[in-house]
């Protein structure tokens, strides 16, 4: 090989690095002391990064991507959308993979929705409960440990700790899609200080004579059961603060229309402000994606 030759190709090898880490991302890891000096390298950035948290109840790292959005500034104040991912999932589920940052740029940009920060965190397949490795979950169907307990006081006061957030119920909601439609409808039925807003969207909620392992996990005890089922916490709880968005398929092969409808009833005669959509599609990422313009403009519309 001629040194014109060897040339081109050293030249071409250093475009290819050069190109392969642009956009590229790097995993910071957080904690709950690094919170400040993460905050104040945030200002003026715009985009999604991913972060590692070091989780005190599940004595392990989770990742955790955050999206800011266009012109953010800790100058300002922002709400704060968290969505969960379903079973099977992870943090990517929502964005990248949904390009739920996208949409949400482009709503932006159109001033149909306030500019929002949105969290999407890991959460394994725990259902997002506090939870023990017993006989319920002898298959190993499950994540097990303290998932509620990571969500709800260490996720949520590190985020208001590190951005520039409205650090109050009414400018914090949460959402899910399958899986994180049920933890989503579990936080904040059982933390209406901490969502204004939720959304179930085909929200895992299965019913009285399902046969799914899910229930003898999620409702071990009837104690449990009435304390985490959303039907019976609609039934038996005082939710008229929050706002509820519950929305699925009408080709979903696990019928979790079934339970949204039974859910929204309940919520409508309770005078819960609450809306419940049947859509075309099935349980699977074409329909969210079809839907998440919707989604993003009942947590955050601007109108």
């Amino acid at each position: 090989m001629t040194c014109g030759k060897m040339s081109t190709l050293i030249f071409i090898i250093m475009v290819f690095f050069i190109i392969s880490g642009c956009g590229q991302k790097s995993v910071r890891t957080a904690t709950k002391e690094s919170a400040e000096t993460i905050k104040n390298t945030q200002d003026n950035f715009e985009g999604v990064t991913k972060i590692s948290f070091s989780s005190e109840a599940l004595k392990k790292e989770m990742k955790i991507n955050i999206y800011l959005p266009k012109g953010y500034s800790n100058k300002n104040k922002y709400p704060v959308l968290y969505l969960i991912h379903g079973y099977t999932g992870n943090e990517d589920s929502w964005f990248p993979e949904l390009q739920t940052d996208k949409k949400a740029n482009e709503l932006i940009d159109k001033k149909e929705i306030v500019p929002l920060i949105i969290v999407a965190p890991q959460i394994d397949n725990s259902y997002g409960i506090n939870s023990q490795n017993d006989e319920n979950n002898s298959l190993n169907y499950f994540d097990t440990g303290r998932y509620e307990d990571y969500l709800y006081k260490e996720l949520v006061p590190f985020i208001d700790k590190t951005y520039s957030t409205i650090s109050s119920r009414e400018g914090r909601y949460i959402g899910g899609i399958s899986m994180g439609g049920w933890v989503a409808l579990h936080m904040a039925f059982a933390h209406t200080d901490m969502f204004s807003k939720v959304g179930g969207h085909s929200p895992a909620i299965f019913l009285d004579g399902s046969t799914s392992p899910v229930r003898s996990f999620l409702h071990p005890t009837e104690e449990l059961k009435n304390e985490g089922d959303p039907i019976l916490v609609a039934q038996n709880k005082d939710l008229t603060n929050l706002k509820v968005y519950l929305d699925c398929g009408d080709q979903d092969s696990y019928r979790f229309y079934e339970g949204c409808e039974k859910l929204y009833k309940i919520l409508y005669s309770k005078g819960v402000d609450s809306q419940y959509y049947l859509n075309k599609g099935k349980h699977e990422g074409a329909y969210w994606d079809a839907n998440i313009e919707k989604y993003l403009k009942f947590y955050a519309g601007s109108k």
